[in-house]
């Protein structure tokens, strides 16, 4: 670490001054006859000792330690026992739709700053899950306390980092790893040293990884730190474990959970970590290029799951990493998730693996484990279920190792689900006995492997493609399959050509054709015919608005709804985010919309000459009369007044069209919609499938928005 000679110094004159406090008391006996220039020495030796153990950090992906204070963000602290409760899982399934987010955490929970509870607990347990940055938040402190910054940690104690996982002997004793760490350092009579200091109260004792205590000593451990904080009450400690290991062995320790990273931590951590890459090649301004692009990326809607397991440092450290070596996160990222729940799985459970679990990570192997865990998120999300009792995970998991061939038939479900949760953090214990995945995005990404694996794609399309909760699933296994999604999205086109079938829908798709197909426009034929239909949804709206019944408005915001789906779908088809200005602008005055229903049906006329004035300037159909129907609604606007009757048979004139094409049930707009939103399924899958044919998906395209074709099926 680079530290200032000052901050040097510091950290040394702090010690020194409990050094000389300690040996004060017996250097009138100190064979040695030590000054306080011996103790300045040995107080320098301890913290240079102590910065070159504690105050660096080896990064994912990065070929080198950095300073652990180049790639820190302040961490938030919730108070632990609020996070569990006794919810039912009928309740915690209640609780998560009626919050309408994505993330599983109780957002109004209270956060508190990670050093502020350190400065207020002086007995302080810390808890999370794999990778959120326990061993980091203990490692921080220490260098808080051994650096004495004002505004930091405000206590004057000399910090001992004691990793627990080194205590294998039954017969720990704390006090004698303390006195090892100082007789590191040369520190003469350290047992002496050591004794004083505790007993005067000048340690802060830093206790890392509970969970990682061997079970055959883990109870000896508890005790013998439960024993030594009593006896040295004077002291402050702090230590950590991992939530799902945890059971209330401290009662005397404060128990706060690290919070998971919100968009500001997010945003630090990324601009921390680019500026700590020691790749001499990236300059500052290039570093905090790509931070402000990662950041940006993250922030669309098409990378809501890659934010939300960039929610802890590991899994955001792999972000980066991907982002440094694409420059994108965009690309694909069901590709992305696999290596995300790869280095969960592997890479992270191998550093730190327990003897205890040896046996089921050695018998259950990575493929057998991603296959189980599909096949519990594919279950799950079937059955409308994001949370399991535990006895339902062990059946699962047992039936699963019972009917797999090559699955360890001997290995107990319930201690497979503890290494789960414990080692990789892959399940979570949200209640008492009551598991969700750490994040949606996983169960979501396995579900897909599930369905990719076992070829559903037909049943997931007939049964979910216009179920909002399925989208994400549709995305990511059109990016497993590559090239190969060509069927899944033949399959979506199947689904439209069904539901083109009602007659209202089909007759007006017929329609739409004749009058698109020798329009001189210079758009694509499908987005002539999705700007056509835009424009009879927008006369249906005006004319239910003119008739100005409950039943009639109320129809007309379901048409409203339909509307908007079609234009998001013509400029989805070009790509093209400003296809449709005109409509966008009237669309965005609509969420200033109708307080009454005199200013909702202005509202509904003006956007239906607007789109009457978009398909004559950009002449979408043939064979029709705009001009008196522009003129009837501007004048009618004026007038603030005008008669259903009249404006439907103006439409119908002008377009060549019959009135039954206006008078659409509830059940009739419903189908549009649901045909509208597998079109724009089908859309968004394309973007996802790496190696798609363009052959292929133009010839879809061009089928879009056309009446049904015989000999079509899913």
């Amino acid at each position: 670490m680079a530290l200032e000679v000052k901050a040097l110094e510091t950290a040394v004159t702090g010690i020194v001054g409990i050094g000389v406090k300690v040996f004060g008391e017996f250097l009138a006996e100190d064979p040695l006859k030590t000054t306080k220039q011996q103790i300045y020495n040995w107080s320098e030796s301890y913290v240079k000792n102590y910065l070159k153990r504690h105050s660096q950090i080896q990064i994912l992906g990065m070929s080198q330690a950095i300073s652990l204070d180049d790639i820190y963000t302040n961490v938030r602290m919730l108070d632990a026992e609020t996070i569990k409760s006794l919810e039912s899982v009928e309740g915690l399934e209640q609780l998560y739709r009626e919050a309408n987010q994505r993330g599983f955490g109780k957002k109004a929970l209270a956060k508190q700053k990670g050093i502020a509870v350190a400065n207020t607990e002086q007995y302080l347990c810390v808890l999370g899950g794999p990778g959120i940055g326990k061993t980091t938040y203990l490692r921080k402190v220490g260098l808080e306390a051994l650096l004495r910054k004002v505004g930091s940690y405000g206590h004057e104690k000399i910090p001992v980092f004691l990793e627990l996982k080194r205590f294998r002997d039954p017969n720990l004793n704390i006090e004698k790893s303390i006195v090892e760490e100082f007789e590191t350092c040369g520190f003469p009579n350290p047992e002496k040293f050591t004794e004083h200091a505790l007993k005067s109260g000048d340690l802060l004792i830093l206790l890392d990884g509970l969970d990682e205590v061997p079970s055959d000593n883990f109870n000896q451990v508890v005790q013998a730190i439960k024993d030594f904080s009593d006896r040295y009450s004077e002291n402050r400690f702090i230590t950590s474990c991992r939530i799902a290991a945890y059971h209330t062995y401290f009662t005397g320790f404060k128990t706060v959970a690290i919070a998971e990273f919100d968009d500001d931590q997010i945003f630090d951590f990324i601009k921390n970590w680019f500026q700590a890459d020691p790749n001499p090649q990236l300059t500052p301004e290039k570093k905090a290029e790509y931070a402000n692009t990662i950041w940006e990326q993250l922030k669309t809607s098409e990378s809501i799951g890659t934010k939300e397991l960039s929610q802890t440092p590991l899994l955001l450290t792999f972000v980066c990493l991907v982002f440094r070596q694409k420059k994108t996160i965009i690309d694909n990222r069901a590709k992305l998730y696999a290596k995300a729940l790869d280095i969960l799985l592997e890479e992270w459970a191998k550093s730190k693996l327990l003897e205890e679990n040896w046996e089921i990570y050695q018998d259950l192997s990575v493929e057998l484990e991603k296959d189980m865990l599909a096949s519990i998120a594919y279950v799950g999300f079937e059955e409308d279920k994001l949370f399991f009792e535990k006895d339902e995970l062990a059946e699962q998991i047992t039936a699963f190792l019972t009917d797999n061939l090559n699955a360890p038939k001997h290995l107990d479900a319930n201690k497979v689900i503890d290494a789960i949760a414990v080692q990789q953090g892959i399940f979570i214990e949200r209640a008492t006995d009551i598991y969700s995945f750490s994040h949606l995005t996983l169960q979501e990404y396995l579900c897909a492997e599930y369905i990719r694996e076992w070829d559903l794609t037909g049943k997931l399309v007939k049964n979910h493609a216009n179920d909002e909760r399925w989208r994400e699933v549709f995305f990511l296994i059109t990016g497993l399959k590559g090239r190969a999604a060509i069927s899944l999205l033949e399959k979506l086109e199947g689904q439209t050509q069904e539901l083109s079938e009602h007659p209202n829908v089909k007759r007006l798709l017929a329609w739409v054709k004749v009058k698109t197909s020798s329009a001189a426009s210079d758009y694509s034929g499908e987005i002539k015919r999705v700007f056509t239909l835009i424009l009879i949804f927008d006369l249906a709206i005006a004319i239910a608005h003119a008739l100005d019944l409950d039943r009639a408005i109320a129809l007309a915001r379901d048409r409203d709804l339909t509307r908007d789906l079609a234009r998001d779908l013509a400029r989805d088809l070009a790509r093209d985010r400003d296809l449709a200005s005109p409509l966008a602008r009237a669309s965005a005055r609509d969420s200033a919309l109708a307080r009454d229903s005199v200013s909702a049906r202005d509202l509904a006329r003006d956007r239906a000459c607007v789109s009457t004035k978009f398909a004559l300037d950009k002449q979408l159909i043939t064979d029709v009369d705009f001009q008196p129907l522009i003129s009837y609604l501007e004048n009618s606007l004026e007038a603030s007044n005008s008669s259903a009757e009249k404006l439907t048979s103006i439409i119908c004139s002008s377009l060549d069209i019959s009135p039954e094409f206006f008078d659409l049930s509830k059940d009739d707009v419903q189908v549009f919609t649901n045909y509208l939103s597998t079109c724009q399924l089908m859309i968004d899958c394309s973007k996802q499938a790496s190696g798609l044919s363009a052959q292929q998906w133009e010839a879809i395209k061009q089928r879009m928005f056309s009446p049904p074709q015989s000999g079509t099926s899913i």
